[in-house]
C-alpha cells in the first residue's frame, strides 16, 4: 500500500512539472477555464489506484524481491529495527502533520478575528455579505457556511458596477466549488511539503483559478463592464493572504489578469478542444507509470521468486520475541511456538531451504535461507552476494551476529557457485 502511494506521489510530481510547462500556452490556445482544469491531471494521478497489468511486460527489468527478516529469541516483546528509509518516512509524516496543523491554526485564528470585527450587510446572489476589517478586498469564504467578505470601505471605494462585478467573481468561486478544490490542493501540498515543485504548482494553480473566474465574469460582460471589472481588480490588489479562501486581490498576477480581460474571447470549439485535451492527458497520466503496468504478473507469481533470509538469535532462557524486518516494503513476520514450546520459523512454502546454526548452545544464531521459484544457482548466488555485502554493514545487527550471518551466506554463495 505504501509503495503504491509513494510511487503515485513521484508520478504526480512528473504531472505537476508537465502542467507547469504547458499551462500558459494551453491557456492561450484553449482559454483560462480549460487551463485551470489541467490541474485535475496531477490530482487524479496522485489518487489513481493500481490498474490491471497490460501492454509491455517490463517486470524482468525490475530487481527481484529480497526479504530480510531479523528476529531475536530471548528478549521479551517486540524490538523494531528501523532503517534510514523508516527515518525518512517518519520525517515526512511529521512534516505533513506540522503543515496541516499550521494551516488549521491560521484558519481558526482568522475566523476568531473575523467574529470580533464583522457584521452582516446584506446578500449577493443568495450568498450572505459580511463586512470585516480583516479583509482588504472581496473574499469568498466557507465550505458549508458560505459567505462573501468585503472591507469596510467597499461601498465608498468601488462604484456600483464595480461592486456587482467583484461580488460576481466571488459568487462564481462558490458556485464552482473552488474553496473545496483549494482545501484539496492544501492537502496535496501537505503531502509534498518537501517538494519545491509542489509549492510552485500550488501558486500557479491559484493563479489559474483566479484567471478562470475572471474569464467567467468577462464572458458575460460587455466592453464597458470589463473596464469596470479591471478597475475593481486594481482597487483590490494586495499581497496574497489566507490560502484556503478565494480573494479577489492577488497583486502578483494583476498584469496577466488585466491583459486577459482586455483580450478575452471564448468559443464552444475552444472549450470542447480544451476539455478533450485535458481528458486525454488525465487518461495518459493515470495509466502511465501505474503499478499495474510495472507489475503485470499476479502478486502471487512475483512472490514465488523471492529470497528470504531469516536471522534468529537463540538464548538459553527460551523467552521469545520478534523484531521487525526490512525489505522494499516493511511488514512483520510472526514467530510462533509449537505445542512443545519449540519456536516455529516460517517455512519456505515448497522452496529450497538452507538452515544454518552458528555459535554455542548458550548463544546461537540461526540463519534460514529460503529460495522460492526457479531461480538459477548463479543468479541466486549473485543476489545473496549483494545482500551479504549490505548485511555486513547493517547497524541493526550486533558485530557477532553480522559475523555469523556473513559466514553462513559466504558458505551458501560458495556452494551455489560450485554447482
Amino acid at each position: 500500500m505504501s509503495g503504491w502511494f509513494f510511487q503515485n506521489m513521484i508520478w504526480a510530481s512528473v504531472m505537476l512539472a508537465l502542467v507547469l510547462i504547458v499551462r500558459l500556452p494551453f491557456a492561450r490556445l484553449f482559454g483560462a477555464g480549460p487551463a485551470y482544469a489541467l490541474w485535475l491531471v496531477p490530482a487524479l494521478r496522485l489518487i489513481a489506484p493500481p490498474l490491471p497489468g497490460f501492454g509491455l511486460d517490463i517486470s524482468e527489468a525490475l530487481p527481484d524481491l529480497i526479504v530480510i527478516e531479523a528476529g531475536q529469541i530471548g528478549v521479551s516483546g517486540i524490538n523494531a529495527q528501523f532503517s534510514w528509509i523508516d527515518g525518512l518516512v517518519a520525517v515526512w509524516a511529521i512534516g505533513v502533520a506540522a503543515f496541516l496543523v499550521w494551516q488549521w491554526l491560521g484558519y481558526r485564528a482568522f475566523l476568531t478575528r473575523l467574529s470580533l470585527s464583522s457584521r452582516s450587510v446584506g446578500d449577493h446572489r443568495g450568498l450572505p455579505l459580511v463586512e470585516s476589517a480583516e479583509v482588504s478586498g472581496p473574499l469568498a469564504l466557507g465550505l458549508l457556511d458560505r459567505r462573501i467578505l468585503v472591507p469596510p470601505d467597499f461601498v465608498g471605494r468601488y462604484s456600483a458596477e464595480e461592486q456587482r462585478l467583484a461580488l460576481d467573481h466571488e459568487a462564481i468561486h462558490h458556485r464552482r466549488g473552488d474553496l473545496w478544490w483549494n482545501h484539496l490542493a492544501i492537502l496535496i501540498l501537505a503531502l509534498n511539503w518537501f517538494n519545491p515543485l509542489a509549492w510552485l504548482a500550488f501558486r500557479a494553480f491559484r493563479a489559474d483559478q483566479e484567471l478562470a473566474c475572471d474569464a467567467a465574469v468577462a464572458g458575460s460582460a460587455g466592453t464597458e463592464a470589463r473596464s469596470d471589472y479591471a478597475r475593481a481588480l486594481v482597487k483590490s490588489a494586495s499581497p496574497a493572504g489566507l490560502i484556503a479562501a478565494c480573494p479577489l486581490n492577488h497583486a502578483d498576477q494583476l498584469k496577466r489578469r488585466l491583459k486577459m480581460m482586455k483580450n478575452h474571447s471564448s468559443s464552444k470549439a475552444r472549450l470542447i478542444g480544451g476539455g478533450l485535451t485535458v481528458a486525454a492527458l488525465a487518461a495518459v497520466g493515470v495509466t502511465f507509470g501505474s503499478p499495474g503496468l510495472a507489475h503485470p504478473h499476479p502478486e502471487g507469481e512475483r512472490e514465488q521468486r523471492t529470497e528470504r533470509i531469516i536471522i534468529m538469535n537463540h538464548k538459553a532462557d527460551g523467552a521469545a520475541g520478534a523484531a521487525g524486518h526490512r525489505e522494499h516494503r516493511e511488514h512483520r513476520t510472526e514467530i510462533r511456538r509449537g505445542a512443545n514450546g519449540e519456536v516455529q520459523l516460517p517455512d519456505c512454502a515448497g522452496g529450497e531451504r538452507t538452515d544454518v546454526n552458528e555459535g554455542t548452545d548458550g548463544q546461537r544464531t540461526r540463519i534460514v535461507l529460503c529460495s522460492q521459484g526457479n531461480v538459477p544457482a548463479a543468479e541466486r548466488a549473485q543476489r545473496l552476494q549483494s545482500t551479504r555485502d549490505r548485511l555486513a554493514n547493517d547497524s541493526g545487527l550486533s558485530a557477532e551476529q553480522r559475523q555469523r550471518v556473513t559466514a553462513a551466506l559466504d558458505r551458501e554463495i560458495a556452494r551455489l557457485r560450485g554447482q
